[in-house]
């Protein structure tokens, strides 16, 4: 799954968490963060869509907002810088990048809708009307000729 749209990223991220067994699973206020249960345990995601490599100044703010719950999750689409690696490490906080997401994904694709990701259009509609077309244009010219 390649995920190359800011606006659904959270949407994304919560469908995967959803096919994965979490429950309870809510977007807050900042539309980056989403409240889950799982196992009896309280989790909470910060989505982070963003093109460069996380650092650990994120990580922090992350782990100083929301010190007080069981399990947290930084998730971004791209990856994390070395520091920031070891801060979580350190802290228990689970990083997701764009790997990971992958790999959950591709467990859990055919348990969810896949409404967040760019539809891929069927032209086999309009190639049976331009059939049909020509054979009905076929069809007259062929009565004309005959009569």
């Amino acid at each position: 799954m390649i995920i190359n749209d800011k606006k659904n990223f959270t949407e994304i991220i919560s469908k995967v968490l959803e096919g994965t067994g979490y429950s309870n699973i809510k977007r807050h206020d900042n539309q980056t963060d989403i409240s889950a249960q799982k196992d009896d345990l309280r989790y909470i995601f910060r989505c982070r869509y963003d093109i460069d490599a996380v650092g650990v100044k994120s990580i922090e703010e992350f782990s100083k907002a929301y010190g007080g719950h069981d399990k947290l999750v930084y998730v971004t689409n791209s990856s994390f810088v070395p520091a920031a690696k070891n801060f979580a490490d350190l802290n228990k906080i689970e990083l997701w990048d764009r790997n990971v997401i992958d790999r959950i994904y591709i467990g859990v694709r055919d348990k969810i809708s896949d409404e967040a990701e760019p539809e891929k259009k069927s032209h086999g509609f309009l190639i049976i009307l331009a059939i049909l077309i020509v054979l009905g244009g076929a069809f007259l010219a062929w009565k004309f000729l005959l009569s």
